[in-house]
């Protein structure tokens, strides 16, 4: 176990190498369907013709319901359009609608749809609010019943808020 200052920092700056290099790494792995990682936004905007009647799994935002057309964003800034067919009719999407999917690339910038879901516009506003006022109050439960000790660079329980914690032995 870590126990002095200097091991803990030296463990903290381990870590974070580790977390820096695996991010790195993990963002220079081409896609590769054998391992269920296949080509995404940014491949197929980038060279749409490499990927004829290969699956890709993409998302963008519905621009046209009659056909479902979807814009892609990738590289800096970038869109490509494509064209939604599903066979089955069991996509359901509107204007402004997030839709990721599953499919095979087929010609003229079309996807024949796999499997796909579409997520309303307003319910990633209404997630983000959540989970940030889910944030801020673990972040207040924090600050009001632990403080950092900085001789053993650690999280300790607050003795003065012990009472809120139901700790009156």
């Amino acid at each position: 176990m870590l126990t002095t200052r200097g091991q803990r920092v030296a463990g903290v700056v381990v870590l974070l190498l580790c977390l820096g290099g695996l991010l790195v790494w993990f963002g220079s792995l081409a896609p590769n369907p054998a391992v269920g990682a296949y080509p995404g936004d940014d491949e197929l905007g980038a060279n749409y013709d490499a990927y004829l009647d290969e699956p890709v799994a993409v998302g963008g935002t519905v621009i046209e319901v009659e056909p479902l057309t979807i814009v892609v964003e990738y590289g800096a800034g970038e869109v490509i359009e494509l064209r939604l067919v599903d066979e089955d009719s069991q996509l359901t999407a509107s204007h402004g609608d997030h839709v990721t999917l599953f499919g095979t690339v087929k010609p003229d910038r079309t996807i024949l749809v796999e499997h796909a879901y579409a997520v309303p516009g307003g319910q990633y506003l209404y997630m983000y609010l959540v989970s940030f006022g889910g944030g801020l109050w673990v972040l207040a439960r924090l600050i009001r019943t632990w403080r950092f000790d900085w001789d053993t660079w650690a999280l300790i329980p607050d003795d003065e808020n012990s009472m809120t914690r139901g700790d009156d032995a």
